[in-house]
């Protein structure tokens, strides 16, 4: 279960009000309410809006990095999932230092992420196995095995996985998204 007492804390630190932060972030007093007593798990696009109104990153709401500030050990990459979302995150950077972040996404067959997201900053992916589908605004890209993408991450956008097998990929993305 997402702890949702870092969302209450990082809230009450800046002095917002359950109503307050449910107008900047776009999301229900009551489903904010739920996610900080740990009623309920946000879903993906649910953290990045309410991420959004505290003007932090997701990463911001682990736990702190012990983690060397240059290197990452692949045993010691920390891993996100969310519930109703298709993907296993892996980070691939440190999650308090710098500007720039990179994620592994795991990708299952047939699974699609449910709401187009977007954010401060830019993007690059590349596909490292299988297929996936991106949207950008009303435009959909396929890329296969090999292919890459850049783009402004203030695009709405998502990606699903329509094949048959996991599709695994990397991306570049500035502003600390997670």
């Amino acid at each position: 279960m997402f702890d949702g007492t870092k969302i209450r804390d990082l809230r009450t630190a800046q002095n917002l009000s359950l109503k307050a932060l449910a107008e900047k972030s776009g999301v229900s007093v009551s489903m904010i309410s739920q996610i900080e007593r740990r009623t309920t798990d946000p879903t993906l696009t649910t953290l990045y809006k309410l991420c959004k109104g505290l003007d932090v990153s997701i990463s911001s709401l682990l736990e702190n990095d012990e983690q060397s500030t240059y290197i990452i050990r692949k045993e010691e990459r920390k891993t996100l999932t969310f519930p109703q979302s298709p993907s296993k995150y892996e980070l691939l950077t440190p999650i308090t230092e710098g500007t720039i972040e990179m994620i592994m996404i795991h990708l299952e067959p047939g699974k699609e992420s449910e709401q187009l997201v977007e954010h401060s900053g830019e993007e690059c992916g590349l596909v490292l196995k299988g297929q996936m589908t991106v949207v950008l605004g009303d435009k959909e890209y396929i890329l296969n095995e090999g292919d890459s993408i850049r783009f402004k991450s203030t695009i709405p956008h998502r990606f699903f996985n329509h094949s048959n097998e996991t599709a695994l990929s990397v991306w570049a993305m500035t502003g600390r998204v997670l």
